[in-house]
């Protein structure tokens, strides 16, 4: 275990059971092709990440756009292959599973995102879709194969009637309803949700990130929630994991991190935030991030964060802080707190 997981799990003890996901030391790294100049190179779109999800557990992974959060959830499922490090799935080694195995794997472990569309075929009834996994690995005759559907969509909130509807027949948030019950069609063990509401309005996103929950409670289901918008993380996450640039900065139960975030990262993001008081908007300090996120082919040295941090330090520029116990729980990669 690296020294990141096991500060995680020393400072981390509020996982609600046994992990169900462990992710270990994951790097994901893509090849570049050469552009007019020829020149090509690599890209570390995930450096070194640490996590763990329990039993009945949702963590909340958060972060601009371009840091790595999807291509970590891609990867612990091997949507991605990962270039280095261990994902396990109650204990059992995800990554180096055959393709037999990883394809039984599979049944415990499934993704909804963003688009539903990438889930149903607008050319089939959505019954048809949802079914996909059951003709898989079910192998259930015709008359138990459609009463699972039906069953299926009763718990995502819509009729067993509209299994034969075509997907464009449904609005934003039935869609994704559909979508959330061919991921759960295999009593899965883990969900990783990668920005699944963040197409919605609020009303709708409201009324999903509450289906996730009930079906949390009835199914023992644990989440990976990707998501940018941190008002969407507070309302359903236990625990928040902050990236920037492929590293995990900042870990810790949800309140916490929005109560009294360690890493001044974190803290831009959430200074960010909407507050729905008018008065308390305004007077709120906002922390501006000057440039752009760096470029993860060319990362620079030291601290990732340094070269946007408001409060950068020399030893910041040149040396890589180490994964420390955070003040209130979790932990935090920054040297203020070394």
């Amino acid at each position: 275990m690296t020294h990141a997981a096991e500060a995680e799990t020393h400072v981390d003890p509020t996982v609600p059971g046994g992990p169900v996901a462990e992710v270990e030391d994951l790097d994901v790294e893509f090849t570049l092709r050469g552009g007019l100049l020829g020149r090509g190179g690599t890209l570390r779109a995930v450096r070194g990440v640490d996590l763990h999800i329990g039993e009945r557990e949702t963590l909340g992974l958060v972060g601009e756009s371009g840091s790595g959060k999807s291509t970590t959830g891609r990867a612990m499922l091997r949507l991605v292959e990962p270039t280095r490090g261990r994902v396990r799935l109650d204990g059992e080694d995800v990554t180096a599973m055959g393709r037999g195995d990883l394809r039984a794997a599979r049944r415990r472990m499934q993704m909804v995102f963003q688009d539903p569309y990438s889930s149903l075929d607008p050319s089939m009834v959505v019954g048809e879709s949802i079914a996909e996994p059951l003709d898989t690995h079910e192998g259930l005759d015709r008359a138990a194969r459609s009463a699972r559907v039906a069953e299926l969509l009763e718990h995502v909130g819509l009729r067993g009637a509209y299994a034969q509807r075509y997907p464009y027949e449904f609005s934003g948030g039935q869609r994704q309803r559909l979508a959330i019950a061919r991921a759960i069609a295999l009593n899965p063990r883990l969900l990783v949700c990668d920005e699944a509401v963040s197409a919605l309005d609020v009303s709708t996103q409201n009324q999903i990130l509450n289906l996730l929950e009930d079906l949390q409670e009835r199914f023992g289901l644990s989440y990976l929630f990707i998501a940018h918008d941190l008002a969407v993380v507070r309302h359903i996450a236990h625990r928040v994991a902050v990236m920037y640039l492929g590293e995990i900065v900042e870990t810790a139960p949800t309140d916490r991190v929005f109560d009294d975030p360690a890493h001044p990262y974190t803290r831009a993001l959430l200074s960010a935030v909407p507050v729905p008081n008018p008065r308390r908007q305004r007077e709120r300090e906002r922390i501006i991030l000057s440039g752009e996120m760096p470029d993860a082919a060319n990362p620079p040295p030291g601290c990732c964060f340094h070269t946007r941090c408001p409060q950068v330090m020399d030893v910041c520029r040149s040396v890589a802080p180490p994964v420390v116990a955070a003040p209130g729980g979790g932990t935090v990669r920054c040297h203020l707190h070394t």
